[in-house]
């Protein structure tokens, strides 16, 4: 059965009105707005990738110790970051961009310590899909040098990504293996074999704030290509709730921020509840599924802080793939 809110689209005036077009792996996000990009001659990432960025870097203005230290942040938002920054101060109270700053950190820094506990037990291929201007490959040298970072995303995207490292001084590190894909022309599966991708050994995928954006069809699509990888494969993912879930400050830090993307030309289309998602992940084969958000945040990363406002619309899940014989179990809160 088709959750309730899975099918909303920018359109609909109520969940599940407005059926998803069917779409190849992600194409059905990319199709218009990387082509448009292209045509018009610019090249450089999406307006929320850039929204990330800035966010990443607002939070090193709050008193340490931070969640993370994405010291690249800014500088590869570049002045469009800078702008937008100014814009949201002038235009978001404080207390609001505050905790959706927070929460970005949280969602990128929980990523980061699945694949620092995968690593550990031997895993070697870490997949962000949609990369945008994430720095991990390039901030994390501490983690052993066999493990590989494949960052998914448009070619136009990854050619403005490298020019603007290179004008930073940060030289590019061995592990990082740009992966472009086209999804016009090419499947992700296509497009992470040409990269040196191996689906016969343990990998852990990143897929943060991508799936509001896709519809059904592109969600199922993709997890049933991370569904091809080994068992053991490991997979961290977003998704937001629908308007009707949220109340008080919560629902109107996300009415700021996705009205704010849709203004940027990239409006939330697929919403879910957490059940949903958890049904969604086992349909495809994934078991131990962890849901995680601001309570366990504030518990695993604000200790002592226990009314330290961050923003919940958006919800963290980590799953690993399961052996067919072998369904896993829901629970909440960190993985072990």
């Amino acid at each position: 059965m088709v959750p309730k809110y899975a099918s909303l689209s920018p359109e609909s005036k109520e969940p599940g009105e407005g059926p998803c077009r069917p779409c190849r792996g992600w194409a059905g996000r990319f199709r218009g707005r990387y082509d448009r990009r292209v045509e018009d001659g610019v090249r450089g990432p999406s307006r929320t990738a850039v929204l990330t960025a800035v966010a990443r870097a607002l939070h090193r203005e709050e008193p340490q110790p931070w969640v993370m230290d994405d010291y690249l942040a800014l500088g590869l938002a570049g002045p469009e970051g800078l702008g937008l920054l100014g814009r949201l101060r002038a235009e978001v109270p404080g207390p609001h961009l505050l905790a959706f700053s927070r929460w970005m950190c949280v969602r990128a820094r929980f990523a980061e310590d699945i694949v620092e506990q995968a690593v550990a037990g031997g895993t070697g291929q870490y997949v962000i899909l949609g990369a945008g201007l994430d720095s991990f490959a390039c901030r994390r040298n501490d983690l052993p040098g066999g493990l590989r970072v494949f960052e998914v995303d448009h070619p136009a995207t990854q050619s403005w990504k490298r020019r603007r490292l290179t004008g930073l001084g940060v030289e590019l590190p061995a592990r990082l293996v740009f992966a472009p894909v086209d999804f016009e022309r090419q499947t992700l599966r296509e497009g992470l074999e040409r990269s040196g991708f191996d689906f016969g050994q343990l990998a852990v995928f990143s897929w943060v704030g991508v799936t509001m954006y896709l519809t059904l069809d592109a969600i199922h699509a993709t997890l049933a290509t991370i569904a091809q990888c080994r068992p053991g494969t490991g997979l961290v993912l977003t998704y937001n709730q629908p308007p009707a879930a949220l109340a008080g400050s919560t629902a109107q830090i996300a009415a700021t921020f996705a009205g704010l993307a849709a203004e940027m030309g990239e409006p939330f289309i697929s919403r879910f509840l957490p059940g949903q998602v958890a049904r969604l992940l086992h349909e495809h084969g994934f078991g131990q599924v962890t849901d995680f958000g601001p309570d366990e945040a504030r518990a695993a990363y604000f200790p002592g802080q226990a009314d330290v406002e961050i923003a919940g619309a958006q919800r963290l899940v980590a799953a690993t793939l399961a052996p067919a014989s072998a369904p896993g179990e829901t629970s909440a809160g960190q993985p072990a």
